[in-house]
């Protein structure tokens, strides 16, 4: 069993107003790391729609070769509601204080330690040559304070990989893999970093998304191709997997974790594991534990006006190995929830807590965009990070979207 004690949440940032879904903001909520072990917590400030390809804007640095995408809006489209891509706050004491957020152009999302520099990606990589992408990271010498940009930063993979290229998404580039929730890019106890960039994989007239896996021993200047936790036969029954996560055990091993594509006839959360580094893995199984939804199964919320089914369920897990290898995993639809591995291998999820409840007939204080993130913290201590939508105060204040962070202290009894 496990003690588990819990903080009160604490407010990172707002919106005051009702927001419809097609325009909430301060959601979508990833977590990282600083070189000096300051917390980053990101989220979006931009709503769950498309944003025009040419919002996106080539910035080319003296020197680089590629140019860095960054979302600038206002600069086509000088009357464009959401003028930024995402914000981040900033924790020196393991999530008890938080700095004002600081807005982003398309980096952010997490950020890891590589020796005495922090790095955070730009969201996307883009094809240069059969068997070679592209990206950018941010960089900071300074725990997050100031960052400056990282251009040409490539990643290798083989060229007969058959990986499908969009284009007409952003500006002109030719878009081959995306870090989508970005819950993978980590420190390794080697000394190396790892992170996944999820693409999609064409087979006939089969396409289908799955994660791809890089590793650098260079502190981020260049990544080179490991393996494919998911394989590259094509699923039966889902369009693939998506928004993966991953954290080393304490015994070395990596654990996987990934939302499915719209898996039949329910939705399920599935994961995997490796024994050699990312190299080979076991085949994906439903997390063990992790209750499956089935799409049908939604009432519609009579203040928020919520969807009647429910397309997508458990989406975006998020995973951390705290320091007495007890394993968190956080993920969500419908509601948000974390869970435990206390064995530490991701062989049974356990101890299962409900941060943000299940969306209730009338909508208070139950809805959100149900994607969370996680960070080992303190001795045994973890940080949460979620928003909620249109939350409304306890001490009566005004409604809003809102973003929390919450401690955690896990004990094994």
């Amino acid at each position: 069993m496990l003690k588990i004690d819990i903080t009160e949440p604490i407010t990172l940032a707002r919106h005051e107003g009702m927001l419809t879904k097609a325009e909430s903001t301060h959601h979508y909520c990833t977590v990282g790391r600083a070189s000096d072990g300051t917390i980053l917590a990101f989220y979006s400030m931009h709503p769950d729609i498309a944003r025009p390809p040419n919002a996106w804007v080539p910035v080319r640095l003296p020197g680089s070769h590629h140019p860095i995408y960054k979302f600038r809006p206002r600069q086509t489209h000088p009357d464009y509601r959401w003028p930024h891509g995402g914000a981040y706050c900033r924790s020196e004491d393991g999530g008890r204080t938080w700095s004002a957020p600081e807005m982003t152009d398309g980096w952010g999302g997490s950020s890891v330690p590589a020796g005495d520099q922090t790095l955070s990606p730009y969201g996307y990589l883009y094809l240069v040559e059969p068997g070679l992408a592209v990206g950018a990271f941010r960089e900071s010498g300074d725990g997050g304070r100031t960052w400056k940009d990282r251009p040409d930063v490539f990643f290798r993979f083989p060229p007969d990989l058959n990986l499908y290229v969009t284009e007409d998404r952003i500006a002109d580039a030719r878009v081959l893999m995306n870090f989508e929730s970005r819950g993978t890019l980590k420190a390794l106890s080697d000394g190396a970093i790892v992170t996944t960039a999820t693409a999609q994989m064409l087979l006939g007239d089969r396409k289908w998304w799955l994660p791809v896996l890089f590793r650098s021993t260079d502190k981020g200047q260049s990544f080179e191709f490991v393996g494919l936790p998911t394989g590259t036969t094509p699923p039966p029954n889902h369009r693939g997997f998506t928004e993966p996560a991953l954290t080393e055990l304490s015994n070395g091993d990596l654990l996987a974790a990934f939302r499915v594509e719209y898996h039949q006839p329910d939705r399920v959360m599935m994961q995997c594991r490796s024994s050699d580094g990312g190299a080979t893995w076991t085949g994906p199984v439903i997390c063990p534990g992790v209750p499956r939804h089935y799409p049908v199964r939604r009432l519609q919320p009579i203040v928020n006006q919520g969807k009647t089914h429910l397309n997508a369920a458990n989406v975006s897990p998020y995973l951390t190995t705290l320091s007495n290898g007890v394993v968190a995993m956080v993920y969500g639809r419908p509601g948000v929830y974390i869970t435990f591995s206390e064995e530490g291998t991701g062989e049974a999820w356990r101890d299962r807590l409900p941060v943000v409840t299940e969306e209730s007939l009338f909508g208070i204080n139950c809805d959100s965009s149900h994607m969370a993130g996680v960070i080992d913290a303190d001795e045994n201590e973890l940080v949460m990070l979620y928003d909620v939508y249109n939350y409304r105060p306890p001490d009566g204040g005004p409604t809003g979207n809102t973003v929390f962070a919450l401690r955690m202290r896990v004990e094994k009894a």
